[in-house]
């Protein structure tokens, strides 16, 4: 089982995008042998499935979801997907709703949802209209807002409020230095100095708060800031500079491994969308 993904093995993705509420990506996933390595979004992530399993970790948890189900990940949370084995298929599209989207559709500041796998037939019927590439953009919007608020209404939770901790202190203390400092050469006792515990340390407190360890969560914020780079319009060799990368080649080793495809079709992606709305307009 390959965790990159490759066409030669059956594994196909590609990016989509309705133009409204300031862009909302759709992700085709056509897959066999692909598993996605643990990674985070900090945006919403809803995925329906339109063929056989997907297996998934959202936090420490294990799920699977058939065919006609959603699988969800919130903001922020540390997760994987893919096939449940070799030479499984498995199709499904997600979606990943922008800020003035979820906020239409009722979602409260701060929000989660608390499943990770939703089976329902009335917000099914409503994402697969919304999701379908055939049906047009507009009406493909008002359908995932309809989808959206029915979600919203149904399975959100309060947010959590809890004071935190000297470890999750200590992981915010990093994350914020890393986030600020992309573009430097971040090693690991920098950043714990920054933390203010050692090392070692900081490796478990990453492990045990987001999931992964301090360089892992390095690549994963340097794939995310070149893909906003990359929506703005900025070529790859700049997104892969100054998001932190060593190059364009490293840059697109660790886009595929979290986005599922290369960071020039995900650009040319946005860059459609772009045209289609000035077309419109």
């Amino acid at each position: 089982m390959t965790t990159l993904g490759d066409p030669a093995d059956g594994d196909r993705g590609r990016f989509r995008v309705l133009s409204g509420f300031g862009g909302t990506a759709l992700f085709d996933a056509d897959f066999r042998n692909f598993v996605f390595e643990p990674h985070f979004h900090d945006t919403l992530m809803l995925g329906l499935i339109l063929d056989g399993r997907k297996r998934f970790i959202r936090g420490k948890v294990m799920h699977e979801v058939e065919a006609g189900g959603l699988s969800i990940v919130n903001p922020g949370e540390t997760h994987t997907g893919g096939v449940i084995g070799i030479d499984q298929p498995l199709r499904y599209t997600s979606v990943y709703p922008g800020a003035a989207l979820i906020a239409e559709a009722g979602f409260p500041e701060g929000a989660d949802l608390g499943p990770a796998v939703v089976n329902d037939g009335a917000l099914r019927s409503a994402f697969a209209r919304a999701l379908t590439p055939s049906t047009p953009d507009c009406e493909a919007e008002e359908a995932l807002l309809i989808a959206l608020a029915g979600l919203a209404a149904r399975y959100v939770t309060a947010p959590r409020r809890l004071p935190p901790s000297g470890a999750s202190r200590a992981v915010m203390l990093a994350v914020d230095y890393i986030r600020s400092e992309l573009s430097a050469e971040l090693r690991l006792e920098a950043i714990a100095d920054k933390a203010q515990i050692g090392p070692r340390h900081l490796i478990r407190c990453f492990r045990r708060s987001v999931g992964m360890t301090p360089q892992e969560y390095v690549r994963q914020a340097r794939v995310r800031e070149a893909a906003d780079r990359l929506r703005r319009g900025e070529p790859p060799a700049c997104a892969a500079q100054n998001a932190g990368f060593a190059d364009q080649p490293h840059m697109t080793r660790a886009f595929r491994m979290v986005m599922g495809i290369t960071p020039a079709a995900y650009a040319r992606s946005w860059r459609k969308s772009r045209v289609d709305e000035q077309m419109r307009s």
